[in-house]
């Protein structure tokens, strides 16, 4: 009999999040699982890359926000799919799967936190870590955001299991003709250095400081360009920022782009400077890719990048520390050919999808095991 999950998110938009879950349900045992999707608010685009023709995305096309509706989502999705867990991904999800799922009689609700949280409110501070300590698990992106979580709601149950992303590096891996293709598209020759990086243009991104420590480095490089995958509300502050330091010709700012793996072989550098990461899924495509990167010193960054090895990191919002980073590899082209090497080799042996299924699945089978002494069968090793 197979073990039946339902994921309960607000949406499958484009994201970190709603990637993971299309990679999980895609790649999930068949022959022990069921795996489906059910979005409250919004489909989203990256429903469609639910591929796996046992699972299901369901969207009534209701869009009410309100937490009353969204019990009723989860409650009848509950008691028509018979499911044996109900993963919730962060604070709205999981209070209203709290509620449903016990309504419903789920034998198992558990939770993901995928690095925001919220605690400046003392209410929602005492909700969660009411619904973190009813959770049967916990799992976190990252150690990092487990010692978080516990510290800032003073947990004393211990109820959490990192479970780091994984990276498909069949599809993200190095591609020469394709980064030739781009330059070629976007008009840079051979000799340029291309930094760059990918992600919605939100303010948690930080992209600003990264434009400035960009000009700071234009000022002793003119073959270095700088490249934008992505869209979102601070376009237009970065447009401005763009025209202020007159960079018109050497930034490139690409939009929303469905080619990722083509662009992280693009550039020569990949820099994620946000204020805040739970662990950056960009940061692991971008090295298994064979692109070096450089990334902010929060959250899980520093549990996949090896100083000097794989990338550096360095002090959020630090803009000088940041120029003299890319500074440094941009005089070195064989620091990069070498931390090229390393990434992609790092990636294969620590980050890879299949270790990542392969980790929530064994969560989903301990969770069952439990308090049930019935045999969970296992998955059959390729």
């Amino acid at each position: 009999m197979k073990i039946k999950i339902l994921h309960v998110v607000l949406s499958m938009e484009t994201g970190g999040l709603e990637n993971g879950i299309v990679n999980l349900v895609n790649q999930a045992d068949s022959n022990l699982f069921s795996v489906d999707v059910l979005c409250l608010r919004e489909r989203g685009e990256l429903a469609d890359r639910v591929i796996n023709p046992d699972s299901q995305v369901i969207f009534d096309n209701n869009r009410d926000h309100s937490l009353l509706t969204a019990i009723k989502k989860i409650y009848k999705a509950c008691k028509s799919g018979q499911y044996n867990i109900v993963h919730s991904h962060g604070f709205t999800t999981m209070l209203a799967s709290y509620i449903a799922g016990n309504l419903a009689g789920v034998p198992k609700l558990m939770n993901g936190e995928h690095g925001t949280i919220y605690h400046s409110s003392a209410k929602h501070r005492l909700i969660q870590k009411f619904l973190f300590s009813k959770m049967a698990m916990n799992l976190t992106v990252s150690e990092d955001l487990k010692r978080e979580i516990l510290d800032k709601f003073f947990l004393k149950k211990d109820n959490f299991k990192p479970i780091i992303n994984g990276v498909d590096t069949d599809k993200f891996s190095t591609n020469t003709e394709e980064s030739n293709r781009l330059r070629n598209e976007l008009g840079l020759s051979k000799d340029v250095i291309v930094i760059g990086s990918v992600g919605r243009l939100v303010e948690v991104k930080n992209y600003k400081s990264l434009l400035s420590a960009y000009a700071q480095l234009t000022s002793s490089h003119s073959k270095v360009h700088l490249v934008l995958a992505g869209d979102g509300p601070e376009r237009v502050q970065i447009e401005e920022q763009i025209l202020k330091y007159g960079l018109s010709k050497k930034v490139h700012l690409l939009g929303r782009r469905d080619d990722i793996p083509q662009i992280m072989n693009l550039l020569d550098i990949f820099v994620l400077p946000s204020f805040s990461e739970g662990l950056s899924n960009t940061l692991l495509e971008a090295m298994s890719c064979g692109t070096p990167v450089v990334a902010c010193d929060v959250g899980g960054n520093k549990e996949i990048i090896r100083q000097d090895i794989t990338g550096f990191l360095y002090e959020s919002n630090n803009v000088n520390e940041l120029c003299s980073i890319l500074n440094d590899l941009s005089n070195d082209k064989d620091q990069i050919t070498r931390l090229s090497k390393q990434s992609r080799e790092h990636i294969l042996a620590n980050y890879s999808l299949n270790s990542m299924v392969t980790n929530y699945e064994s969560a989903y089978k301990e969770l069952l095991t439990q308090h049930d002494t019935r045999h969970i069968p296992q998955r059959k090793l390729s």
